[in-house]
Order: C-alpha cells, then structure tokens, then sequence
C-alpha cells in the first residue's frame, strides 16, 4: 500500500554549515532545521512511495540507526504539523496515526494560560520596503573605517570606566531612584529608542548579507514591551554573515553605550546626565545580562550555538540534562542521541542554563515583589508570581514527575529502581525539611556610646583642644563668646559698681550719714550681687567643660548645604579650626569623651525580618568602605515599635530609602532599629559613624519553612 504523504515542491532546502539542512517554507516563512536522516525521508515522500520501501531506503542511508514504523510516525505527523508535507489519499499512514493526548490536568489548564502572557508576540509591520530605501544611506556611514573607530569608542569607554569605577559607582542610582515612575516613564522611552536601533542593526546586517526580513513587531515579555524582528531567513545564510547578523544588535547596544560613557564624563550635572547614565546602565546590563548572555534565547544564545555548530543547543541541552536526571532517578534512560563531546557541551550548557535561570527567577520574584510594593499593586505582583513560578518551576517540575510515575514506565521498574526512588524521595525531603542556617542582613551604622557634650548656651565658637586629644575631667573644651550676654553682664556689673558708688556717697556725707535711703540701697546692693552671682552660673556655661576624663571623639559631620536660601552657620564638625567664629546654637552636639570602644552598631531591619531577631544572637559587621576584617556582636536590643525617622548616616549614604521630613527621614518601609553590641574580643572597634551591613545569624529554618513564609507574606 502506498504512502500517502508528498513533499510541497515550493519548499527551499539549504544546507546547514553546522550539519543538516534548513527548510524554508516560502509561504509562511517559517524555518525547520532537518537531521540528515529526516531531510532524506523528507525528500523521499513523493506520493508513491510504500511504507515498507521507505523503511528500506532510511535503512540504507543510516544503517547504524534502527529505525522503525512506530519512528517514521511522530516525525510524519511533525512535518504535516509544520505543513511541510501534504496527504494524497488514504494509505499506510492510518497505521501511523497517535493515540489520543490524555487531557491536561484541571490546574494545568487553568494557571497556562497565564504563564502564556509572559511572553506575547504581536507582529505589526513589513519593513522590507523602509530596510531597503534605508540600506544605501546606512552604508555611507557604515564602512570599515567608522566600525574600527566604533570599536577604538567601545575599548576607550570601557578602559575609563575601568579606571574610574568609584566615580561611576557613586553616581549610579539608587533602587528606588531607578524604579521611581518619573524615572521609569523616562527610561521607557529610551528603552524603545535604544531597542529600535538595536533591532535595525539586525535588519540591516540581514539586508546586506542578502537575508529577508519580512516582520517586525512587539513582543510583552513580562509585560515589558520588547520590539523585535524576525530574521530567521538569515539560517538560510553562510555561519560568517549569520554571526554577523546575530552580532548586529549587541554590538549596537556597545557603541550606544559607550558613547553615553563618553559624553557623560564630559556633561555637566543635570537632566541629561541622569539620562545618559541610566543609558549607558541600561544598554550594558541588557547586553550582559540578556541580550549577550547565552544562557538565554536571546542574541548571545545563538552566536554561541552558531559557534559551537550546534543547532537547536538549548531543546538539545534540555533533553540531555532531563535524560541525565531520570537515570540518576530511576536508573533508566530515555535514550539521548547524543553522544561524545556534543553530549558533555550540552550536559555543561544546560547545567548552567538550569542554575542561571533559578537565580534569574528569584531576581525577578524579588523585582516583582518591591515595584508592585512601591507602587501599591500588591494584587498584580501576586499574580505574577504565581505566573513566574507556575511557569517556570510547577510545570517543568509536574513534567518530570510526570514522566517518572508513568503507569507504563513504572511496570518496567524493578527492585533496584524503586530503592534508587525512595532514596532520592527520602533526599528530597531531607532538603526540604532539615533545617539550614538562616541569617537576617540589615543596613548599620556605628554610633558613639560615650559621654556627650553639648553647648549649653550659645555662642561664637573658639576651639580649645582638637579631636582625637586626651582630656582631663573639667578641662575646657571650648569657649563660646555671646555678645547679648557679655552685654547683661556689662549691666549687672555696673548695676553693682552703681549702687556701691550710691551707698558711700551717702555714708561719706555727713548731712546724708543717717539718711533713711541707706537701709534701702544696701537692701539694692544685694539684690544686685545675687543676680549678678547667679548670672557668673550661666556666664560659665559658655566655657564648655569635659564630663569625664578620656578622649574627645567628633560628632558626626554636618554636611554643606547646597541650593538653600538657609543660612550656613558652620559644616563638617563643630569643634575645629574652620568653624572659629562660627555660630553655634544652644544644644549642639559638639562631641563625645570616653575610650575607643565606647561604640555600638544601630541597624535598621524590615517588618518582615525582625520577627526573627531575638537579644543574644551573633552578628557580624562589615563596613562598606572594604577591609577584609569584620567585627562581632551581639544583639543588645530589638525595637518593639517600629521608628518614625531613620539614622542620618545610613540615608545619606544611601544603604536605606527614606524621604526628608521636619523631624529627619522618615523611613518608605516599617522598618524597626535594633540595637547590637561590640564583642570585646573584637581587636579592632570599628570605625566611628562608618555605615555598612550587619549580618545576623537567627534559628534555622528549612526550605519547606521558608517557602510556607514567603507564599504567605505574598499572599
């Protein structure tokens, strides 16, 4: 009986550089790539042939694979699903129909759909006519002396971005700088600029290495718009020219990025140089992170498979690594066709595929999680998290143990596979239920315990002693000069010396010798020396003295202020050289006397972790100004309110978000203060007023702990 399937005679066949053949559907412009064997049995389908001759002939070609009916019938009904094929009439095929696909579980059924919105492709234009108007302008400009200054741009930006890293550094944004709305309306509209130049680097190379593109698009990939371009024609292209087509877009991303580095540097503070900061930011991390990594289907991916000669890399990967662990499972292996060294790249490549994407989805849960709280959508963000985990570690997951309990598999399974899966299970849920050791990290700082002195009065400043100096207990430590009150004083002294003058003209006179004023201005005289004694009290309040004996430590500094019309009396700290003369008002903190471990960290941790903060626990410090030495603690004290201002430090430095209030920063988060002590084994105190991270270690929990906890601060 006859095969009744024949091959379209429109279909375009090339050979692949990397082994096989690419099938070019000219209707639908739809690529196949084809082993050997399946490109012969491709070609052989011609309506007349048997299926018993068609056995014979793949036998022939590949004697080294037994391949059979039941083989020949999945890729017949792959190559009519992909319309690459066509039936003729009733034959041999009947034999070759599926059974049925069992339906999909209700859960399944409902939560794809879902994970379907993560990525969306809606196709818009044709830009086959604007690629080719476009094309003889591009190549004016585009010539191999602007790609080796190109090139020359991208070594010159990365060179000074490498040497000047602490500057670039300090003036990133902060998290909530970045993902604020006005900045993120900003950035969208460079991220559709920058992508529609990225995009035309493909069409374009694709263009003049004589490839179509016949599509471009919007693609919502998490619910970020991406625009893209097929240019899958370019498989039909020599591997050079389709490198350079895949290359296209990353190499755009550099050059763009490495001339917002360069006019950066050289731009003046303001709008534009935010912009061209969050450019360059933007453009390198995608290109590192996503368009150039290949540990994801985007541009990197393929430069590598293209590379590596492997086609199809990641389905290939993916199969080698499922195969790996259902033997590790069930002692059982589906079979891989891979073998030799193309087997060890793909076990490699989808390793690290696997970890990187475990790693890329807790990244984008934590993501998900602060936007859709910064913005108040919790409801979206807990929708999307299902989506993501559904998605990315249900289904696989389901799959797996799908394929493992599989009545049909499972009645080939003796004793030594049902041992090796008890094993594995009892493994599993040990993970999932020992518990691990967990630890809270929190943003601190280090402030003084010492004594604190303040100015009593206020008052022009002269500086005594300078910071850092030894003093005794009562020694002066500044004198501050108070022009209203030398003036009270002026007044009391001669109210004094006045009625003292009044008093001996009166008793020198010998008409007013017994007058009856003299009880009256004696009464006067001492009325005015008590005043002016009690006046001598405060009068030396300007001369601030030390509480204690020990070391005078500063207080933190005071930063300038800039664009205010306040005025400016002193800056940096209060007691030294520059601030002679300056201004102090009553109250100031002018420092602190005591020892060098008169310190403790103050850290400020969130709502969702101090419940696990308990007096006694260890901590580890460790500042952000480097140094591979950390200091211990222990936690002395655990807010029981939450704290309606922040330390001034950690704002500043920008380890905590707050907003700037009357009272100080008041915090974006419940955030509770927690109180930890210095070790005294610590050899070295650290640092005063330096800012860092507290590393708090808490009871174990388990993963099975944690992820109960999570789901439920999520939910």
């Amino acid at each position: 009986m006859l095969f009744p399937w024949i091959k379209r005679p429109d279909l375009i066949s090339v050979p692949h550089d990397s082994g096989g053949w690419v099938v070019k559907d000219p209707l639908t412009l739809h690529y196949t790539w084809l082993d050997e064997t399946e490109h012969a049995i491709l070609n052989l389908l011609d309506g007349k042939v048997t299926l018993q001759t068609l056995l014979n002939s793949v036998h022939q070609l590949s004697p080294q694979q037994a391949i059979t009916a039941s083989d020949i019938g999945p890729f017949v009904q792959s190559l009519a699903g992909h319309q690459l094929i066509r039936q003729v009439g009733p034959g041999d095929s009947l034999r070759l129909n599926p059974s049925p696909s069992p339906a999909r579980p209700l859960g399944l059924r409902f939560v794809q759909p879902l994970f379907q919105l993560l990525r969306i492709q809606i196709p818009l234009v044709n830009p086959s006519r604007w690629l080719t108007a476009a094309l003889p302008v591009v190549s004016k400009f585009v010539n191999p002396l602007s790609l080796k200054l190109a090139a020359v741009m991208v070594c010159v930006a990365s060179l000074l971005a490498v040497l000047r890293f602490g500057e670039l550094k300090s003036a990133l944004p902060s998290m909530r700088e970045f993902l604020g709305p006005q900045n993120m309306i900003l950035m969208l509209i460079v991220f559709v600029v920058v992508k529609v130049l990225h995009e035309a680097g493909h069409a374009l190379t694709a263009k003049t290495c004589g490839a179509e593109c016949n599509e471009c698009g919007v693609m919502l990939m998490v619910f970020t718009p991406v625009l893209y371009t097929n240019v899958t024609d370019s498989w039909m292209l020599p591997r050079r020219q389709r490198l350079l087509v895949t290359a296209a877009g990353i190499a755009v991303e550099l050059v763009i990025a490495a001339a917002c580095m360069l006019l950066w540097w050289q731009a003046a503070p303001g709008l534009l140089k935010s912009v061209l900061l969050n450019t360059m930011l933007m453009c390198s991390v995608n290109t590192l992170l996503f368009n150039g990594n290949p540990l994801l289907r985007f541009d990197g991916y393929f430069v590598l498979a293209d590379l590596l000669r492997l086609p199809n890399m990641a389905s290939r990967s993916v199969a080698v690594v499922r195969d790996a662990a259902l033997r590790l499972v069930t002692g059982q292996s589906e079979g891989s066709s891979e073998s030799g060294r193309t087997h060890v790249v793909l076990m490699i490549y989808g390793v690290l595929s696997l970890v990187y994407r475990v790693f890329l989805t807790l990244a984008i849960l934590q993501l998900v999680r602060h936007v859709t709280r910064e913005w108040n959508v919790e409801l979206l963000g807990s929708v999307l998290t299902i989506t993501i985990v559904s998605g990315f570690v249900v289904f696989p997951l389901f799959q797996f143990l799908k394929r493992i309990f599989d009545l049909d598999a499972m009645l080939d399974y003796d004793t030594k596979t049902w041992i090796r899966l008890a094993a594995v299970t009892a493994a599993g849920l040990a993970v999932l239920l020992i518990p691990l050791p967990r630890s809270v990290v929190a943003p601190a700082f280090v402030q003084c315990t010492a004594a604190a002195v303040y100015a009593t009065l206020s008052g022009s400043l002269t500086p005594e002693v300078r910071y850092g100096e030894t003093v005794q207990s009562g020694a002066p430590l500044a004198t501050l000069h108070n022009p209203d009150l030398q003036r009270t004083r002026q007044r009391l002294v001669g109210r004094v010396s006045e009625l003292e003058q009044q008093f001996e003209a009166l008793t020198l006179n010998a008409a007013t010798a017994n007058s009856e004023l003299i009880p009256t201005v004696m009464e006067s005289i001492q009325a005015a020396k008590q005043a002016l004694q009690k006046f001598e009290g405060e009068w030396q309040k300007l001369i601030v003295k030390s509480p204690r004996s020990g070391t005078l430590f500063p207080p933190p500094a005071v930063p300038v202020q800039q664009n205010t019309d306040l005025t400016q009396f002193w800056d940096g700290t209060v007691i030294s050289n520059r601030n002679t003369g300056a201004w102090i008002a009553r109250g100031t903190l002018l420092g602190y006397v005591g020892a060098d471990t008169d310190v403790e960290l103050l850290a400020c941790v969130s709502e969702d972790d101090v419940e696990f903060l308990r007096v006694g626990q260890s901590v580890r410090f460790q500042s952000t100004a480097g140094g591979a030495v950390s200091v211990q603690g222990v936690v002395r004290d655990v807010a029981t309110l939450s704290s309606s201002t922040l330390p001034t430090n950690l704002a500043i430095s920008q380890l905590i978000n707050g907003r700037p209030t009357v009272e100080g920063v008041a915090p974006l988060e419940v955030t509770y203060l927690v109180t930890v002590s210095i070790a005294e084994t610590s050899a070295v105190p650290p640092a005063l007023y330096s800012v860092g991270h507290v590393r708090i270690q808490t009871h174990a929990s388990s993963l099975f702990r944690r992820m109960q906890r999570y789901l439920r601060q999520t939910f």
